[in-house]
């Protein structure tokens, strides 16, 4: 999937590409995803998550871009970096507490990154399984989510390319 999510003002410049990758704790285990098509209006592939599972999230920005916080489905989350040049940096996340979804629906969970170099806001076309339902693991595996990143005068930080693969 390539998508185009332009919209922001002002002189824009391509400074980085930022991948992340999703796996759960308790194994590694990649996170699956499944090609929708143009049925919902959050995009067409649908990241599958289990309620009540932790979740390792990587991310790794090239150039290195610095970032301090991550703000995924509600959850205040604090990045860790072994060197803050080196423009990776992980996370656990938590997804007790969030509702599974009914047959047919997605979830477009929010997704801010933030740091000195300005403030990044997505959503993540997804939907939630109980933890012990099969199907939260049906699908292609995730390689990464892949966005191509430009910055605006003001510091937004908008995705001018995206590739779930």
């Amino acid at each position: 999937l390539v998508r185009n999510s332009g919209g922001l003002r002002g002189n824009l410049s391509v400074t980085y590409f930022l991948n992340s990758f999703f796996s759960r704790v308790a194994n590694g285990d990649a996170v699956s995803y499944k090609v929708d098509g143009e049925r919902f209006e959050g995009g067409s592939r649908t990241l599958k998550f289990a309620t009540n599972t932790r979740y390792k999230i990587t991310l790794t920005s090239k150039p290195p871009a610095e970032f301090h916080h991550m703000h995924l489905a509600g959850s205040d989350l604090q990045l860790h970096t072994d060197d803050p040049k080196s423009g990776e940096y992980a996370t656990e996340w938590n997804t007790t507490g969030i509702d599974v979804c009914k047959k047919g629906e997605r979830n477009n969970i929010g997704l801010t990154l933030q740091g000195p170099g300005g403030l990044l806001k997505r959503h993540l076309q997804s939907k939630f399984y109980q933890k012990d339902d099969s199907h939260a693991d049906w699908g292609h595996k995730l390689e990464s989510i892949e966005w191509t990143c430009a910055v605006d005068d003001a510091g937004n930080i908008s995705v001018t390319e995206e590739q779930i693969k």
